[in-house]
């Protein structure tokens, strides 16, 4: 399996954990309503981009030549920081405890970041080789995928933002 193969199915992956995580969903229960609605859409837009953002990278890389891995490797940086700031308990903290499956889900998603971060450098480090740059071909998405992915974003961020400040 080639290195681009194998980041983008540690995107694909990472992505999905992501997904189970969603607060309203049934593993992400905590209360969040302490903080301001800004807050919490500010990070549910982060997270939500994060996400999408992991999906198309990952189909890119799988399946068409795309082969760069600065943008798989801040992804994975964000993966990192996403669940080490959580399970440290800086942000965002709740006065309700973290459900065990929550939490067995943000160390899987911390164990998968680490890899998806190395793969990431190693594919930086061979472009820097002297890859070609015809065989990075640009990342581009139809007019109609990109306004639906936005509205599936909106509606991610409404969702999620509105279940973190009920509770």
């Amino acid at each position: 399996m080639r290195l681009r193969q194998i980041a983008a199915a540690l995107l694909a992956l990472s992505a999905f954990n992501l997904c189970l995580m969603i607060p309203g969903g049934p593993i992400e229960a905590r209360d969040f309503s302490a903080y301001p609605a800004i807050v919490l859409a500010g990070f549910n837009i982060f997270l939500t981009v994060l996400g999408l953002g992991s999906f198309i990278l990952a189909w890119f890389m799988g399946f068409r030549t795309y082969s760069k891995g600065l943008l798989a490797g801040l992804a994975g940086l964000g993966y990192f920081v996403v669940y080490a700031i959580d399970l440290g308990d800086l942000f965002p903290v709740s006065p309700v405890a973290m459900p065990h499956n929550l939490f067995v889900l943000e160390w899987l998603g911390l164990v998968l970041s680490v890899p998806l971060i190395i793969v990431a450098v190693r594919l930086v480090m061979v472009a820097q080789g002297g890859e070609s740059p015809e065989a990075q071909p640009a990342i581009t998405l139809s007019r109609p995928l990109v306004i639906a992915l936005g509205g599936l974003a909106l509606a991610i961020v409404v969702f999620a933002t509105y279940a973190a400040m009920s509770g």
